[in-house]
C-alpha cells in the first residue's frame, strides 16, 4: 500500500476539488483520497497491486484541464537541477538516497517482526493524517459592496433588505444544484430577498461562456430568467450551441435576432466583465454568493442560508 501527495495546477474552484476526489475515491485501489483546495494537492492513499501512481496521475488530468506532478516527480527535478556535473560522470549515489534505502529496509524488517494489519486498517489510519476538505464551507470576512441598478438582472423585489450577489457557471454541477435552492429562498422570503445573477464561466468548462452570452441575448428580449431556468432545468442533457437556439425557439424568442446576437459574441464583453468583477472580489469558483455582502462559498444546503439570512433580518 502507498501513501502518495500530487500537486494540481490550474484548479479554480472549491468545488472542482470535491469533483476530484469523488472520482478518485471511485478507481478500483484506491483507498482513501482527499484533496485541498488551498494547498492545491491532492492526497492519496492506494494498493500498489491494484493502481500506480502514473494511472492516478492521468485520472486527476482527465478531469479537467490540470497539470499533475507527484511529490516524487517533483523531488526528482530537484534533485537533477542541484546535481554537479562531475555527479553524472561517474553515476556516484547519493548518500542521502542511501541512508533513505537503509532506513526503509530497517522499517520493513521492524513491520515484519509484527502483526500486520489489514489494507483497510492501514489505509484508515493514514486517512486520518489527510487534509479535511468537506467542511462545509462558512461566510467570510471582510463584506464588499455591490452597486445594484435596473440594469442588473434582479430577480425578486428589488427594494429587499435582503441582497443575495450569486456568481454562477451555467455548465457547473454545483450550481446546478444550487439552483432550486435559491428558488426556494425566493419563495419562502417573498419581499424580504432578492437575487442577483452575475456570470463567472470557469474555463475548464467548454460550454459555459457562450451559455452566459446565450441567456444575455434572451435577456436582450426580456426573458433573461427564464432562459437562465431553461438551461439549468435541462443542465444534466449536456450544453452546446444547437440546445442554446433551440431553448431560445422553445421559449418563443425571435430565432434570427437570437441566433445573430450569439453568434457574433455581442455579450462576451459583458460576461467578462462580471467574471472581473468576481475575481477581484474574492471569488474563486462557482458557485459564490455574496448574502448582503458577506461572501458564502459553495453550494450550501437551504437551512445553512436560511440561518444567515434570519440572522440579518433580525438584526
Amino acid at each position: 500500500m502507498q501513501k502518495t501527495k500530487f500537486q494540481i495546477k490550474n484548479i479554480h474552484c472549491k468545488s472542482c476539488t470535491s469533483l476530484i476526489e469523488e472520482k478518485l475515491k471511485k478507481l478500483e485501489g484506491v483507498i482513501e483520497a482527499k484533496v485541498n483546495f488551498d494547498s492545491k494537492k491532492a492526497v492519496v492513499v492506494y494498493d500498489e497491486n491494484k493502481i500506480n501512481e502514473d494511472e492516478i496521475k492521468k485520472a486527476i488530468e482527465k478531469g479537467g484541464d490540470y497539470q499533475v506532478e507527484s511529490d516524487s516527480e517533483i523531488m526528482g527535478k530537484e534533485n537533477f537541477q542541484n546535481k554537479k556535473p562531475s555527479q553524472f560522470n561517474n553515476l556516484s549515489i547519493p548518500i542521502s538516497i542511501i541512508i533513505a534505502g537503509l532506513m526503509i529496509a530497517g522499517a520493513i524488517i521492524v513491520t515484519n517482526r509484527n502483526s500486520k494489519p489489514s489494507l483497510k486498517e492501514i489505509g484508515q489510519q493514514q486517512a486520518q493524517n489527510l487534509p479535511d476538505t468537506n467542511s462545509q464551507p462558512q461566510p467570510t470576512a471582510p463584506s464588499v459592496e455591490f452597486k445594484i441598478t435596473k440594469d442588473d438582472h434582479v430577480r425578486g423585489d428589488f427594494n429587499a433588505p435582503i441582497t443575495l450577489v450569486e456568481f454562477s457557471d451555467f455548465e457547473c454541477p454545483f450550481c446546478g444544484r444550487h439552483y432550486p435552492t435559491m428558488n426556494k429562498i425566493l419563495n419562502d422570503y417573498k419581499g424580504k430577498v432578492r437575487l442577483v445573477y452575475k456570470h463567472f464561466p470557469l474555463g475548464f468548462h467548454p460550454n459555459a461562456r457562450k451559455a452566459a452570452e446565450a441567456s444575455e441575448c434572451a435577456g436582450e428580449q426580456g426573458k433573461f430568467w427564464e432562459y437562465h431556468d431553461k438551461i439549468f432545468e435541462n443542465q444534466s442533457s449536456g450544453l452546446s450551441i444547437e440546445k442554446f437556439k433551440q431553448w431560445a425557439k422553445d421559449l418563443g424568442l425571435n430565432s434570427n435576432k437570437f441566433n445573430d446576437c450569439l453568434d457574433s459574441g455581442k455579450y462576451a464583453q459583458k460576461v467578462q466583465a462580471d467574471y472581473q468583477e468576481g475575481s477581484q472580489k474574492g471569488v474563486n469558483g462557482t458557485p459564490a454568493t455574496f448574502v448582503n455582502g458577506q461572501l458564502v462559498s459553495g453550494a450550501l444546503p437551504y437551512e445553512s442560508f436560511k440561518q444567515i439570512i434570519d440572522s440579518l433580518l433580525n438584526q
